[in-house]
This record gives C-alpha cells, structure tokens and sequence, in this order.
C-alpha cells in the first residue's frame, strides 16, 4: 500500500481529517463575516488572518482531544496524531499544485526535502526535522485556501515535494472536501447518547480509536 493511501486511511477512520474540514469551514467563514473591506482590509488582511484564525480553530476542535498533540515546527503551527505531523500552508486558490517549496521558508524548505521512500531524493541538513522526529514520523502540510465571492474553499492534505527542478509540487496531495464520505465521529456520538435525550446540550465529538491488527 502506498504512503498515500495509508495516511488518508487512517486518518480518515478516526475523523482526524473530517475535524481538520471543519475546522477550516468555521475559520473561513469567520474571517470573511468579521472583516470588511469597505473598512480598508485587503488580500494580505485576509491572508494573514485566514493562517492564524485556521490555527486557533484547528485547537479548539482538538481542545478535548488527547491522541492530538501541538507539535510546532520551529515557529510554524503543527498538530501531530501518532506519527503524523500537518503544518499549515497557505496558497493562492488555484494553485496548490503551483507552490514552490524552494522559495518557501526554511522550516517548509526542509519538510520539502524529507525522504520519500517512493522517489528517493536528495535530503539536505536543515535543522528542524532532526531535533523532534523518530525514524518513521511525517511532517505533512495542509494546504489551505479560500475566496470571498463567490465563497469557495480549498483544503488539500499532502506530502509536499522539494521542487527546484520546477517539477511537481507533491509526491502525493489530496483534497478535503464532502468527497471524504461521513464523520466516523458523529457515529460513535450517536451510539453513546441516551435515548431520553430531549434538549440536552450536544456532546462533544471525538476521535474514533482504531485498533490495530497484527
């Protein structure tokens, strides 16, 4: 099976990626209501807010979590679920598959250069991946994007590829959007709530635990 396929699998299964949509559902959609551009803010207003109210979002879905961990990468935000890092990338709507890592920062630099075992490339030795990771963890990005009118989103989960070659931009990305099927978390909800429940406040959705099988 192919990094790809395992990754999304099993993140997938625990609603790991469902909570990472709607994370980034309510932060857009906060950042478009609370900011106005008759009021003077612009692309870059609405670029810089869109990283940081992605990142608070992104912590309060998992604030009740405890297989989800903050995990920063030097100064970029990071969440890890077991060997799993995802950092945060903006791009241009459009463009995810455009991104050049090698003009990026030095922190999105070296995730570009870690080692893929499906195409083998040069690793250079940039600092920062070394000083938390254990052989087999993955730094992972998610790539996010939006526009105001017409509102649309854009929310990819992929492995990014260090391309000063000008080649491509991933060795594998996937997009997160209603495709990804139904929240595994909102089943393990309503299998737990009692059947007298008329009015109560909603409980909280977790992760689904998924036991592995030798």
């Amino acid at each position: 099976m192919g990094e790809d396929r395992q990754v999304w699998d099993e993140l997938l299964a625990v609603g790991f990626l469902h909570a990472l949509r709607d994370a980034h559902r309510d932060a857009t959609l906060a950042v478009f209501n609370g900011l106005s551009r008759a009021a003077g803010f612009t692309d870059r207003s609405y670029g810089f807010s869109a990283f940081d109210v992605l990142a608070t979002h992104i912590d309060r879905v998992f604030e009740n979590e405890p297989q989800v961990v903050r995990d920063n990468l030097n100064q970029s935000p990071g969440w890890r679920y077991g060997r799993y890092r995802i950092l945060l990338k903006r791009h241009e709507f459009g463009n995810v598959r455009q991104i050049r890592w090698d003009r990026d920062s030095p922190t999105k630099q070296a995730v570009a250069q870690q080692g893929y075992r499906d195409d083998p490339q040069l690793v250079l030795p940039l600092t920062g991946l070394e000083q938390h990771d254990t052989p087999g963890d993955v730094t992972l990005v998610l790539a996010h994007s939006a526009t105001e009118d017409p509102l649309e989103m854009e929310l990819f989960l992929g492995r990014p590829r260090w391309n000063a070659d000008r080649g491509t931009a991933w060795h594998w990305v996937k997009q997160l959007d209603d495709t990804i099927g139904p929240d595994p978390r909102r089943k393990l909800v309503e299998r737990t709530m009692p059947l007298w429940d008329d009015g109560q406040e909603d409980v909280p959705m977790r992760l689904r635990e998924v036991r592995k099988t030798a």
